[in-house]
């Protein structure tokens, strides 16, 4: 074998009638008489392994080669490649693996974002530590639930077929059973501990490095919000009737979320029965925290009006911990501040032109505390807005109501009955005529205060950037309602002995989703988007990436990645996977 460094050796293989294969090399050289390239030399290097790709080299090409005796040599990428002992052993392992349940072409890139994402943020490392193995299969649920737009658990199997998910193998319908029995209130909790655990170490190290620098870090910033999930199930204990938007029949449990609003995971959740409303649940919520030993003290708990209570804002002073609270309107003290200030808030002077609001502080109100038989006086601030493009809204929204009502009663169709129950009490009826009209009044004091809205903190004083930081709990309740909607998340298939490990899956799902959206909105100041301003359509272009069975080893080998694809590999963070991708 003439060997040059003038000459480009390649490599290829074919396949005898007996159906065995051999790697040949060859060097072209160009024939000026035919105008073409042509092979000038041929030779034979040995037999190839389709299982593993392993090559027996032929004894005259090891007289020739002498640098590959005594190496495991592999044929990869039409060129062959030396081994370590170790590497070449796992292969010959993962040859063995049963793949004949899998698919030849699987899609393959958003299962592997959602794979790396949870990888990047710690979620494998909690899940290992909590619930060992098991913990890795808990999460290819996760994945497979938000994949599949929930999608029965029984099916799980027929998916996998046709999805990447490393080491996976199918199973069955009674083996997941089995595995989300094992997830219990106390193995939840821990998994949540490691969690918030995470994130406070890592926040603490961001503070550490600004305080080097001389720059100021706001506290963590965590967004609580609370869905209801309704239940056929009999024999779910904390399952109960309670206030449901739809399908007020079904019994429903309440879902109640902590989430970090640096990167959208979920620092806690609690499961409560389902007749309790957020303003009663929120106390419990934070002394389990505290009992489990989360550390609350650098925390901004950022909460919506349901949570909205004055009972719960001296809870929050009591235990110090810093909040940032929508008001309800129907505290009078705040309407009086309204009235009091309603011609600041509609002075241009006191407007934020970005934000499309009026704004100021109604006043410093002065709560109080008592630690140890001393009493400790506390500034909270009351911020009052006016936006007069929610007020007209407003407007619209409750007089279309209102006007269709009146028009199904003086029709004399047949009644509404939630359209009643929400807005008879704003029109009446002539004894005389028996038309129904509007109760002006009634409209009139029914609207005076759209448009307007409060929030309470001890934490922020300028009323400005209290409402940026509120409008971002946004991102994750607009995440919330999405996930619903698209995964059927207002319903629970599960007995009382696998709800637990249902609804932890669910969890895991959402944490995942979450994530991507935060991910996504954090780069946005960059130039960097989702296509079409959505994450479905993401999700859907991560998807069409596919991998193909490698012939005989038991991996596959990813398609050309185009680059619509990589621009969302660089959006979430995720690094450009391997040509070739083991089970």
């Amino acid at each position: 074998m003439a060997d040059s460094t003038d000459i480009k050796w390649n490599f290829s293989s074919y396949t005898d009638k007996k159906g065995r294969t051999y790697i040949i090399s060859y060097y072209n050289k160009w024939d000026s008489i035919k105008k073409q390239s042509r092979v000038a030399q041929r030779v034979h290097v040995g037999r190839l392994n389709s299982d593993t790709g392993e090559v027996s080299l032929g004894k005259t090409y090891l007289e020739l080669h002498p640098e590959y005796t005594g190496c495991s040599v592999f044929y990869e990428d039409n060129r062959l490649v030396i081994r370590s002992a170790e590497e070449a052993l796992s292969i010959r392992q993962e040859a063995d693996i049963d793949l004949s349940w899998r698919c030849d072409c699987i899609s393959f890139g958003l299962t592997y974002s959602l794979w790396e994402m949870a990888k990047r943020h710690g979620i494998i490392s909690s899940l290992k530590s909590v619930f060992g193995e098991d913990g890795l299969d808990l999460l290819r649920l996760g994945i497979y639930e938000l994949c599949s737009h929930s999608m029965a658990m029984h099916n799980y199997e027929d998916w996998l077929s046709m999805y990447y998910l490393p080491d996976a193998q199918p199973l069955s319908g009674q083996k997941i059973s089995r595995l989300l029995a094992t997830v219990t209130q106390e193995k939840i909790d821990d998994y949540f501990t490691l969690r918030h655990s995470r994130l406070t170490e890592l926040h603490q190290q961001k503070k550490e490095y600004a305080n080097k620098k001389g720059l100021y870090v706001p506290p963590m910033m965590m967004a609580m919000d609370s869905t209801s999930i309704s239940t056929y199930s009999k024999t779910i204990d904390d399952a109960a009737f309670g206030h449901a938007k739809q399908d007020d029949f079904l019994k429903q449990v309440n879902l109640t979320l902590c989430v970090d609003y640096a990167s959208g995971d979920v620092c806690y959740a609690y499961e409560s029965e389902g007749s309790v409303n957020d303003m009663t649940i929120f106390p419990d919520i934070l002394m389990r925290m505290r009992n489990m030993g989360m550390d609350l003290s650098d925390i901004l708990v950022v909460t919506d009006r349901g949570y909205s209570s004055v009972m719960n804002v001296q809870k929050q002073i009591n235990v110090q911990i810093k909040f940032l609270t929508g008001v309800k309107l129907t505290e009078d003290s705040v309407k009086a501040k309204i009235d009091r200030y309603k011609e600041s808030l509609n002075n241009p002077v006191f407007m934020k032109g970005v934000l499309g609001v009026y704004a100021r502080t109604g006043e410093v109100e002065k709560w109080s505390s008592t630690c140890e038989g001393y009493t400790i006086d506390h500034d909270v601030y009351l911020h009052l807005y006016h936006s007069g493009t929610l007020g007209e809204q407003e407007n619209v929204n409750f007089m279309r109501d209102v006007q269709r009502l009146l028009d199904i009663q003086n029709n004399k169709l047949k009644t509404d009955r939630n359209l009643w129950q929400r807005y008879s009490k704003y029109i009446e009826q002539d004894k005389k005529t028996k038309t129904w009209y509007l109760k002006a009044d009634a409209v009139e004091k029914a609207c005076r205060y759209n448009g307007y809205f409060a929030l309470r903190t001890n934490e922020i004083s300028d009323p400005f950037d209290a409402l940026v930081v509120y409008r971002e709990r946004n991102i994750v309740e607009v995440a919330f309602k999405q996930f619903k909607v698209l995964n059927g998340g207002e319903r629970l298939y599960a007995t009382g002995s696998t709800y637990k490990g249902k609804i932890f899956i669910h969890l895991l799902a959402q944490t995942l989703r979450m994530m991507m959206c935060v991910t996504a909105a954090g780069h946005k100041a960059e130039g960097k988007v989702l296509p079409g301003e959505s994450l479905e359509k993401a999700m859907i272009q991560l998807k069409k990436l596919q991998a193909t069975k490698a012939p005989g080893i038991g991996s596959y080998i990813t398609r050309e990645i185009p680059k619509k694809t990589r621009d969302l590999f660089d959006l979430f963070g995720i690094p450009y996977p391997k040509k070739h991708i083991k089970n």
